[in-house]
């Protein structure tokens, strides 16, 4: 047994160091060398994410005969698929995220804790989650993100009723196959990689729409029933029979194209009724050619109307305020991930957040609709109700003008919100 001395080998620039050290010594060489690699490695990450979005934009693939940037990932990199999915998602988040990606450049989060963090984490709380992260292990960053959804603050009570659902299936490999050329499809006509999620929904979609080049009817793609919370706002979706709870943007989202059917609580049904007249949904899909109107997405499947000026906002059901977008799309607006203004159809400006231009002398300058929508979050974080962050902000908005900066809308929302009562 070894007592008084240990041999403890060192590779340094390139070279094999051998010293003799007394055995306390020893493991507490072994544990700092150990430590440097996790800080070379996770720095090394940091400069990956970066390479794998200029990557992306270049379209790195195409030229060396691959089909994807998962396909890239898994044959030059060696990255097994799920893995190839992850580092895009962290690489694209971190985009968005200065303060997340220098701690990873130092060492002070493993790349599996970033991946964990960007689930919720936005630029107007990235610093609060940072805190909170800090000196906790994987489990227990894993176990403060679950029940929180992307804007909320670490001290927010989680809500495990929206965690994602973990599903899984076994394929025969026939099937695997003609999943992963469905994926294939899927991103080629929506000009990205999408993630289960979208994936899962295009596909869902792609069997309850039918033929994605059926003659448009002019009825609403939804009739919505929803349930909601007085507190909180919270709204609730029924699948198959089974009411799932949904997210606010889900609800906006769903509320573009809608044939309202009243409440479930009275004596009988009532009489139903339709947003949008069913003849400029016919002319706004053929104007559109039926297929999603954001750059790059040509996707044909999923499609749904979308209003460019909310409602809430004074926005109209003329043809003018109404373009085609496919769910995923969609959803990426009303989730603040995706910017749409101007007038359809030859006056639309369409960005991806990370379009943005840099921050200016600190202020981080955005699309007027991703700043209501990250402004209404960060008051709902702060404890807030829904109708009274989003009226705050609408108020906010009115008073500071389109072009404020992110920073200036939530203050002036705060002077605007109550008071809580001590």
């Amino acid at each position: 047994m070894l007592r008084d001395e240990a041999r403890v080998g060192s590779y340094e620039d390139g070279a094999v160091i051998e010293r003799r050290a007394s055995h306390d010594d020893g493991w507490r060489e072994v544990d700092r060398r150990l430590r440097g690699i996790a800080r070379r490695r996770a720095a090394l990450d940091a400069e990956e994410a970066r390479w794998l979005r200029e990557a992306e934009r270049l379209r790195i693939w195409k030229p060396l005969g691959m089909v994807s940037m998962v396909d890239y990932l898994e044959r030059v990199l060696g990255h097994a698929p799920r893995t190839a999915q992850h580092r895009l998602r962290v690489a694209r988040g971190l985009a968005e995220l200065p303060a997340m990606t220098k701690a990873l450049e130092q060492g002070e989060l493993s790349f599996s804790a970033v991946r964990e963090l960007l689930r919720t984490a936005t630029p107007a709380t990235e610093a609060a989650w940072l805190e909170h992260a800090r000196g906790k292990s994987l489990r227990e960053i894993e176990e403060l993100v679950a029940g929180h959804a992307p804007g909320d603050l670490p001290e927010d009570p989680p809500n495990p009723e929206i965690e994602p659902r973990v599903v899984q299936f076994e394929l025969s490999p026939a099937t695997f196959a003609l999943l992963r050329q469905a994926r294939l499809a899927l991103d080629e006509e929506h000009g990205r990689h999408l993630d289960d999620d979208q994936l899962v929904a295009a596909l869902c979609g792609a069997v309850l729409d039918g033929q994605p080049t059926a003659e448009p009817t002019g009825r609403a793609r939804y009739q919505i029933a929803l349930t909601v919370c007085e507190r909180c706002e919270q709204g609730w979706q029924e699948g198959a029979g089974v009411r799932v709870p949904v997210d606010a943007a889900t609800v906006e989202r769903a509320q573009c194209e809608a044939q309202h059917i009243g409440s479930l609580d009275g004596e009988g049904p009532e009489r139903a009724s339709q947003d949008i007249p069913p003849s400029v949904v016919r002319f706004v899909w053929r104007r559109d050619g039926g297929r999603c109107q954001t750059p790059g997405c040509r996707s044909a499947r999923g499609l749904e109307i979308h209003h460019i000026v909310r409602r809430a906002d004074g926005g109209t059901h003329e043809a003018s305020n109404l373009t085609l977008r496919c769910s995923s799309c969609h959803t990426a607006h009303h989730a603040g991930l995706l910017a749409i203004s101007g007038s359809a159809p030859d006056r639309l400006e369409v960005r991806r957040c990370s379009d943005h231009p840099a921050p200016v002398g600190g202020a981080v300058r955005l699309d007027a609709a991703v700043v209501r929508v990250q402004a209404r979050d960060a008051l709902v974080g702060l404890g807030w109700k829904a109708a009274i962050a989003r009226a705050a902000v609408d108020e906010a908005c009115a008073h500071v003008g389109a072009t404020a900066t992110i920073e200036v809308v939530i203050r002036e929302a705060l002077r605007r919100c109550p008071r809580p009562v001590g």
